[in-house]
């Protein structure tokens, strides 16, 4: 997971359920694990018919409410209605990020965090705009052996080269969606998605979606693990199941076995014809059901040759993950690329080099060494030479 991966928690959906009930006029007063809300009589919501409801706390209690009651946990249905009914009202935001955004804190490129050498000065020169659109995306995970896993992946794609921001998706949360305040204070604006057009504007939140998947890959592994344990285990109790049936079969027919010559020998001896029929009755009784017992068995080792092949399937693909995205907050993003123009001293001088930038996101392209032109890296950083900068292949 991302820097910008929130976990859906109590504690997160508390306050999102605080703030955003507050937005839309209403009262809560709250008493420990239980709110009291009120709506006003211009207000109607989807999750329920009335103006009065209590709003129920995780407590690890049942998550379904009673009448005007609704539990609000991490998988409880009032807590989806809650965030389909925000989606539902909220427009495309739109912000600028600036370079007064960050102040005097620039990210550094990991070819001057790993170097030696101290940054005595940095500058940003913003040549031109772009746009990019930032997305909240709301991925779900589920299995049968865990019901349910939620993630909240924040991400930014560039408009124009559907290229990832990480710097920028972290810093529009981190300083426009705090959840104590109302997103983006002076910079945030209700707008439409003209400047870009609406097919760029979708392709750019698709590619948010399949990005924020690919940001929580492990996390989904890790869940995809699980879930292929759950199944291994489920299919060796039931292939234990099959074996402890195959030798109660065994014993059961050798059992109806025995019946049926104590049959046979009562049938040879049997004194007068009343005996004799009903000796044949049980007989034709025993061998159909000797027949049923054999068909069975001879169905079970049939299955068990081949592998129990379609019960692996049907319990493999019952434990297969079903993973769904949806994008819960759109903005689209004013931000500017250019220079920046570093610094770079030891002890006993300073040099000056220049690597491509962008405000909010940071370092945005590779930079070659000015000496060998060796591509920098974290693991090839920059170093004081004797003509100049130069990096750690020079030596």
């Amino acid at each position: 997971m991302t820097d910008a991966t929130l976990p859906v928690t109590q504690s997160r959906l508390t306050v999102f359920a605080r703030e955003y009930l507050k937005t839309i006029g209403a009262s809560v007063h709250e008493d420990g694990s239980r709110w009291q809300v009120n709506l006003p009589d211009h207000v109607d919501v989807a999750f329920g018919d009335g103006n009065e409801f209590e709003v129920v706390l995780e407590t690890g209690s049942s998550s379904h409410g009673g009448q005007d009651e609704f539990v609000l946990a991490p998988e409880s249905e009032f807590a989806q209605q809650l965030l389909d009914e925000a989606i539902s009202i909220s427009p495309v935001g739109r912000l600028s990020v600036t370079d007064e955004l960050s102040g005097d804190e620039y990210q550094y490129p990991d070819w001057v965090v790993e170097s030696d050498l101290q940054v005595v000065d940095a500058s940003f020169m913003p040549y031109y705009d772009r746009e990019a659109v930032f997305a909240v995306v709301q991925i779900g995970v589920e299995t049968v052996s865990e019901y349910q896993t939620q993630f909240l992946e924040a991400v930014a794609i560039d408009a124009s080269s559907q290229e990832e921001l990480t710097g920028m998706a972290e810093t529009v949360l981190q300083s426009f969606y705090d959840p104590k305040d109302e997103p983006g204070g002076s910079d945030w604006e209700d707008n439409s998605t003209e400047s870009v057009g609406t097919e760029v504007f979708e392709a750019a939140v698709s590619e948010c979606q399949q990005t924020a998947l690919d940001n929580v890959r492990e996390a989904i592994a890790d869940i995809r693990e699980s879930a292929s344990r759950a199944a291994d285990a489920e299919f060796d109790e039931y292939r234990q199941l099959q074996n402890q049936q195959l030798s109660d079969l065994r014993d059961e027919i050798e059992s109806v076995t025995n019946r049926l010559q104590n049959v046979a020998d009562d049938v040879d001896t049997a004194t007068s014809h009343e005996d004799r029929v009903d000796a044949l009755q049980k007989r034709e009784e025993l061998q159909a059901k000797q027949e049923e017992l054999e068909q069975k068995r001879a169905a079970i080792l049939e299955s068990r040759q081949q592998g129990f092949e379609d019960k692996r399937r049907e319990i493999y693909q019952r434990h297969q993950l079903e993973i769904r995205t949806k994008p819960v907050a759109t903005t689209l993003v004013s931000y500017e690329r250019g220079e920046i123009e570093l610094q770079l001293a030891d002890s006993e001088r300073n040099e000056t080099m220049r690597a491509p930038y962008a405000a909010g996101v940071g370092y945005t392209d590779t930079v070659t060494c000015p000496n060998c032109h060796a591509t920098l890296s974290s693991d090839n950083s920059v170093e004081m030479g004797h003509t100049g900068v130069q990096c750690q292949q020079c030596r």
